[in-house]
C-alpha cells in the first residue's frame, strides 16, 4: 500500500463507527508513550490522551501522525507496527470478518495483566503488545492492503 492508497481510502472515515477498537482501547490497549509514537506526538500536538476515552482515535493516528508527515506520491510500502491502528484499520474496511475481530479482541483483554496505575489515564492491564500486534498484523494487514488497493484502482481508473 502507498501512502496516497491509503489516504484515499480512510481519509472520509473519521466518524465511521468502530466499536470493537474502541473496546480494545478502552479496555487499555493503547501505546505507550514511547519518543517515536503517535502518543507522544499527541502529547506534543496538545491531543489528549486518554484511554478511556479512545483518544486520540485511531483516525488521527493514522491520517495526522502519519500520512501527513509522509509524501503522498512516496512508492515505498508502509510498514504498519501498531495493533490498534491495524486494528482499526481492519474494522474500519470491513476487510476482516467481525466476528473475528471481535474473538481477536476478546483473547486480548482476557490475557491482560491487571496494573493500579496512579494516573487514572493511564490503563489498568497491561498487555504483551509484541505478541498481539503480531497476531492482529497476521490477521488483518493483506486483508487491508488488498481492500485499500483494490479500492483505488477502482476509484483511479
Amino acid at each position: 500500500m502507498l501512502i496516497k492508497q491509503i489516504r484515499s481510502y480512510y481519509e472520509n472515515k473519521e466518524h465511521y463507527p468502530c466499536p470493537l477498537t474502541e473496546k480494545l482501547i478502552k479496555a487499555g490497549y493503547q501505546q505507550s508513550n514511547d519518543k517515536d509514537g503517535y502518543i507522544f506526538f499527541a502529547e506534543e500536538q496538545g491531543v489528549e490522551i486518554d484511554y478511556r476515552k479512545g483518544e486520540p482515535n485511531q483516525w488521527w493516528h493514522l491520517i495526522k501522525s502519519y500520512c501527513d508527515f509522509k509524501n503522498d506520491d512516496d512508492l515505498r510500502e508502509i510498514n504498519l507496527k501498531c495493533g490498534e491502528l491495524i486494528f482499526w484499520m481492519a474494522e474500519v474496511s470491513n476487510s476482516v470478518d467481525k466476528s473475528k475481530l471481535e474473538q481477536l479482541v476478546n483473547d486480548i483483554i482476557a490475557s491482560g495483566t491487571p496494573t493500579h496505575p496512579r494516573n487514572p489515564k493511564k490503563p489498568n492491564a497491561v498487555y504483551d503488545r509484541r505478541v498481539w500486534n503480531k497476531e492482529i498484523y497476521g490477521l488483518c494487514y493483506e486483508n487491508i492492503k488488498k481492500t485499500v488497493e483494490e479500492s483505488y484502482q477502482a476509484n483511479n481508473v
